[in-house]
Order: structure tokens, then C-alpha cells, then sequence
């Protein structure tokens, strides 16, 4: 509540910095993601999930952007859940010039982590999400709480992102560890508020051809947060690497993400990784593959390390600007699954623009 409080008075207060007319220009948007997705298969839910990803928008006038982003779920499985989260509440600075800026504060997408791209239902090139960035990892530290080796998160914070043709680099400072979860009205309990400093950049050699890099350091576990009288702060160090690639009508994205985690038996390490391509074969038509892996942390020294592995193959048609009719063939093994399981599933995408 406190930090909800902090973001809604940055919205309000910071705002009416915008010239007295800045009401009469300025423009509101609003755009609409929703996904119906059903699997069938092995391990399958036994009814749909549907996805209402909402963005509404408004320019402030000299430079300054507000936008909102609520997003709703109800679950493919019982107990059929339905999720009401707030995704992103942040106020926004653009400049222009010879190095163009940026500055974000309030809840923001988590500024590591290029997955992170593929979140909304009408950018992600197949029906599922990146199962990395959601599925915790198994228990290693006992007492400890759940963590990922990267987290789909939108935490609280400032990022500054500064770029021309040729580099872009970016600063945040948030106050949540970038391998656990954090959104306004998420389920579980968020993480504990406390600083963590994100840095990243990247080049572009040519257009269409990018290479970045992330790094991250803070606290992932107070020692309030952990069931231990003699437990103490846990410290996580994140780096990432990442590349996109885009030829003709073809876009290959990947990352590798490792994080370093202090534990009660010391430094431990995770690690993840994605590599997507997406290809128009028509107006209409498009193919998308994506292989992802994650290897988490043995709970004893000489046991074997959980896994995590998913293949997915999609084939899209656009029924018209707004409706996408797509197919997957999909294999997952989670970390508690000993053997992998097959699904294949449809998917109806809408997403429009309003204004």
C-alpha cells in the first residue's frame, strides 16, 4: 500500500508540472489486448485461459507521458483463479536530439530481462509466456522464499535510458529483486521493499542487428523474509545477454541470464535461456518456433540440479487487422515434472487501438 501510495502521488503531483493548456492537447489512447488460449494434452487445464491486457495513455504535453496498464486472468485450471494485477502505473519524459532520452518513474517493466517484450498477448509470437519468468524455482535455501533466475516483474521504481542509431544504455533503481515477482495485486505476498540498481546497454553494428547486456545487484531475501533465527540478508547479483536479429521478414530474438545467489551453503548459481524466431510467410500468414531452458539449484550438494525445458512451433493466421487465429505444438518439462508432456493448443488474439 505504501508504494502504491508513492506511485499515485508521483502521477498526481508531478503531472500538473505541464503548462496550464497542456488539458486542451492533451491525447489519451487507450489499447486492448485480449487472448483466449486452450491447450489440450498431457498435463493440460480443462478449460480456457483468458488474458485482458489493458494500456491507457495520455500525453501531458512537453515531453511528459502518464499511462496505466491493469491486466486480468482467469486460469486454465481449478481452482480457476481469476488474477486483477496492475502491470505498469508510470509517468513519463522523452526527449529528443542527438542522443535521445527517457526517464520512467512509478511501476515499471522490469528493465532486465528482453522476454520481457513478449508479454503482452498480441507481441508474443506463440500462445505461452516465457515459463522462466514465471515458474519459481524449486526450494534451495531453506526457509528462503520462492525465486526464479529472472522474474516477468514490474516493481517500483526510476529508470533513465539514454540512445542514438548506433547505442542505447540505461540506470533504474528499484525496489524489487529482479529474480522474484512484484506487481501491484499479485497473488503471493510481494518481496519486501529494498534499493537495487539495474544497469544495461547495448550496440547496434546495423539496423536490424543488436547486441545488450544487463547487470543487476542488490538484496533478493531480508532476513525477515526467511524462516531462520540465524539467517541473514541473501545478496543476488543478475547479468544477461542478449541479441536480436532481423533479416527480410524474419526476427530471431535470444538471451542467456545467469544469477548468482547467496544461500546458507553459500554462493549458488542459476541459469536460463530463450532463443525465438518469428518469419511472415504472406500478409496473413506467420511461422514462430521458441526453445527455453532454466536450470535451477540442487537442494543438496551432489544431487542433480531441477530443469526446467520448453519447445513451442506456431503457426499464425490474421484474420483481419485485429483478430490472430494461431496453433501451437508445444513440449514442457517443469522443474517437479520428471518426463516431458505434449500439448497442442489455438489461440484467438484480439488487440485494436482505440484512439
Amino acid at each position: 500500500m505504501r508504494n502504491a501510495t508513492l506511485a499515485l502521488t508521483l502521477l498526481t503531483v508531478i503531472g500538473p508540472a505541464a503548462p496550464a493548456n497542456a488539458q486542451s492537447e492533451a491525447q489519451w489512447g487507450f489499447d486492448t489486448a485480449v487472448s483466449v488460449n486452450r491447450f489440450v494434452g498431457t498435463g493440460a487445464g480443462d478449460r480456457p485461459d483468458i488474458v485482458v491486457d489493458f494500456t491507457a495513455t495520455t500525453r501531458l504535453g512537453q515531453g511528459w507521458t502518464a499511462y496505466l496498464r491493469p491486466w486480468f486472468r482467469s486460469a486454465s485450471t481449478k481452482p480457476y483463479p481469476v488474477a486483477r494485477e496492475i502491470y505498469q502505473a508510470v509517468l513519463q519524459h522523452e526527449g529528443s536530439g542527438r542522443i535521445a532520452t527517457r526517464t520512467e518513474l512509478g511501476y515499471i517493466l522490469s528493465p532486465i530481462g528482453i522476454g520481457m517484450m513478449d508479454m503482452r498477448p498480441d507481441t508474443n509470437p506463440t500462445l505461452s509466456s516465457h515459463m522462466a519468468y514465471l515458474i519459481p524455482m524449486p526450494g534451495f535455501d531453506p526457509g528462503a522464499p520462492p525465486s526464479l533466475p529472472i522474474a516477468s516483474s514490474y516493481p517500483l521504481g526510476g529508470q533513465f535510458t539514454a540512445s542514438t542509431t548506433a547505442w542505447d544504455a540505461r540506470a533504474a533503481v528499484v525496489t524489487s529483486p529482479p529474480n522474484r515477482r512484484y506487481s501491484l495485486g499479485l497473488a503471493t505476498p510481494n518481496p519486501t521493499s529494498r534499493p537495487v540498481l539495474i544497469v544495461g546497454g547495448g550496440v547496434t553494428p546495423r539496423t536490424g542487428f543488436r547486441l545488450g547486456a544487463g547487470y543487476a545487484e542488490g538484496v533478493y531475501a531480508e532476513k525477515e523474509e526467511i524462516a531462520s533465527a540465524s539467517a541473514e540478508d541473501r545478496s543476488s547479483q543478475l547479468m544477461t545477454v542478449e541479441g536480436e536479429l532481423a533479416f527480410g521478414y524474419t526476427k530471431i530474438t535470444g538471451e542467456v541470464a545467469r544469477n548468482w545467489l547467496e544461500s546458507a551453503a553459500g554462493q549458488r548459481t542459476a541459469t536460463s535461456w530463450f532463443i525465438q524466431g518469428q518469419h511472415t510467410l504472406s500478409p496473413r500468414w506467420f511461422a514462430a518456433a521458441r526453445l527455453e531452458g532454466a536450470n535451477g539449484i540442487a537442494r543438496a550438494p551432489g544431487t542433480k540440479a531441477p530443469t526446467l525445458r520448453m519447445s513451442e512451433y506456431t503457426a499464425g493466421f490474421r484474420l483481419s487487422p485485429e483478430f490472430t487465429l494461431r496453433s501451437s505444438y508445444a513440449r514442457r518439462k517443469t522443474y517437479f515434472n520428471p518426463a516431458p508432456s505434449n500439448q497442442a493448443g489455438v489461440s484467438l488474439v484480439w488487440a485494436r487501438r482505440w484512439k
